[in-house]
């Protein structure tokens, strides 16, 4: 069976920003695009179920040495193990990484990382174990990207814990970030979404609604219905949080947040960060705020990246001291840039893109 240090360095080279990077003949930021993107179909395969896909990630020859386990020599060998890759478990990975590097044909990525198996078993207690990983991605003849050696080793725990994988490195981030929500999981567009589908969600089922086209109470009423047919909704418990806002129900507009966001709704994980940043008091409280809005930002949500870049272009994260690369919020800002709309919005939008470069 194929150890966890095959998720641990795809994810990373998809999701961390580059603490170092160095290209010879080659356009750098493309080629580090390029290896981020073999992270982001791995990760892509893995949610799915699709580990038959996974292998094709990887040269014909490559070489991984995962830790305690014997190695896995060439693509085909890969192919015949990866059945059993998450069978009976779920794996929840949180990483740091320290370096990521491009030279030529040739690039690697250095980190530290926390996988913890829980077993689907209620009555078998989880397991978490600490490593460090080397992967080395070669470019082919065609151009593409692959993970040509992939190699780990066991880690002490560390003292002051291990950042999630949705998060880059961060003093300020929570150890155990939430799981990563698929809009997709629901399809189905219920009563709710159509009353009360904010313009600021670019996961939206259903066409916006403006603050004076809701009945408050009505939507309220048919939202807490369909909670009912959808128990834990992230998108629910969003729509729900905006419309107690709207109710003047402070205690149940954070109580829905609070579920959006612990189910992986990174629109309410960044609505709470910027509240949180805000209503802050202290360097303290503004640094929190600052890395659940992050945390957004990581998992794709356009206003954080638009807003936390803003941040640092100011200047205002200074404190933190847990700020990635310039290079990570230029990135921010041109994922986000197909997301906006509005000629303030994308005013905004390109005079940060402008800054950072």
């Amino acid at each position: 069976m194929i150890r966890s240090c095959l998720a641990v360095t795809l994810l990373a080279a998809c999701m961390m920003p580059a603490a170092r990077a160095v290209a010879h003949g080659t356009d750098r930021e493309a080629d580090i695009a390029a290896i981020r993107a073999v992270g982001e179909t791995w990760r892509a395969h893995y949610a799915s179920g699709n580990y038959a896909a996974i292998p094709d990630l990887y040269t014909e020859d490559t070489l991984v040495l995962p830790r305690g386990r014997p190695a896995v020599v060439g693509r085909e060998a890969m192919r015949r193990a990866i059945g059993g890759l998450a069978a009976g478990r779920k794996v929840d990975i949180d990483l740091k990484e320290r370096e990521i590097v491009v030279a030529g044909d040739y690039a690697w990525y250095l980190g530290d990382f926390r996988v913890t198996y829980t077993p689907t078993d209620a009555r078998t207690p989880a397991k978490t174990e600490y490593a460090r990983s080397l992967v080395i991605f070669k470019r082919g003849e065609d151009g593409a990207w692959r993970v040509h050696r992939d190699i780990d080793s066991p880690a002490p725990a560390p003292t002051g814990g291990v950042v999630s994988a949705a998060a880059a490195p961060s003093g300020t981030t929570p150890a155990k970030a939430p799981p990563v929500w698929d809009p997709g999981s629901r399809t189905e567009v219920t009563a709710c979404d159509r009353l009360a589908s904010s313009r600021y969600d670019r996961t939206r089922l259903a066409e916006p609604v403006a603050r004076k086209d809701i009945d408050v109470p009505a939507a309220i009423a048919q939202c807490e219905a369909d909670l009912s047919k959808y128990p834990g909704d992230p998108r629910i418990h969003f729509h729900l949080g905006r419309l107690y806002g709207y109710a003047g129900d402070s205690a149940r507009t954070l109580q829905h947040r609070q579920a959006a966001a612990a189910a992986g709704n990174h629109n309410a994980m960044f609505l709470l960060g910027y509240l949180g940043w805000i209503g802050a008091t202290s360097d303290a409280a503004r640094c929190d705020a600052a890395s659940q809005m992050r945390l957004a930002a990581d998992r794709g949500n356009y206003s954080a990246q638009i807003a936390y870049s803003t941040y640092f272009v100011e200047g205002r994260l200074a404190p933190c001291g847990d700020t990635p690369a310039r290079s990570q919020f230029t990135g921010y800002v041109r994922s986000a840039r197909p997301a906006v709309d509005g000629f303030f919005e994308t005013l905004l939008a390109e005079h940060l893109l402008t800054e950072l470069q």
